[in-house]
């Protein structure tokens, strides 16, 4: 509910330093994560999706959600360092729910370079974590939630005048950090 409330304050102090029609996108794709055992996030390919908002030709404000893929069970019992004969581990992975500004400046009538930056919400739970049937969720944190600050800085390939493809690298900090590599599509309406 704060996200939303978030959100919609940013529009309406945007609304009036549009001097243009404002074009809203829509926008999605493939993102990488390293693996982190620290904040929970596995390695692999997750999903983000989201909404934008083009105030002027250089200035937005985004809202997106990032997906990360679930810890491996394995990596789990490789960092114990102890045999392990009975386990029951179930892991979700970690989203992130953030909301930035953006600030696009074009290179050519292709390229754009594209940064960004505002603040995230996120969660973290493993579901389950027993090892040699001691719940280890008594003795380290299995769920968590926070809020932090996100950087972002890339590339966007314009494909025509409504679509255009964005390469950037994401760095959550604070105690879910996480880096991402991403490739993500864009639609305006």
């Amino acid at each position: 509910m704060k996200f939303a409330v978030l959100l919609l304050s940013l529009f309406v102090v945007a609304a009036p330093c549009s001097a243009q029609q404002t074009p809203w996108y829509v926008f999605g794709g493939f993102i990488n994560f390293d693996e982190d055992l620290e904040t929970g996030v596995g390695d692999g390919a997750g999903f983000r999706g989201g909404l934008g908002w083009q105030i002027t030709e250089r200035f937005g404000i985004e809202g997106f959600v990032d997906f990360a893929p679930e810890l491996s069970p394995d990596s789990i019992l490789n960092s114990l360092g102890v045999p392990v004969s009975v386990y029951d581990i179930s892991t979700v992975g970690n989203t992130y729910i953030s909301l930035g500004g953006t600030f696009t400046l074009p290179l050519n009538n292709q390229i754009s370079g594209i940064w960004k930056g505002g603040i995230f919400s996120y969660s973290v739970d493993s579901e389950r974590v027993s090892v040699n049937e001691v719940d280890l969720c008594g003795f380290v944190a299995c769920e968590d939630s926070g809020t932090d600050a996100f950087l972002s800085g890339g590339v966007m390939l314009h494909i025509n005048e409504k679509a255009s493809l964005e390469f950037s690298v994401t760095q959550y900090y604070g105690d879910a950090k996480a880096q991402t590599v991403n490739t993500i599509f864009r639609y305006r309406f």
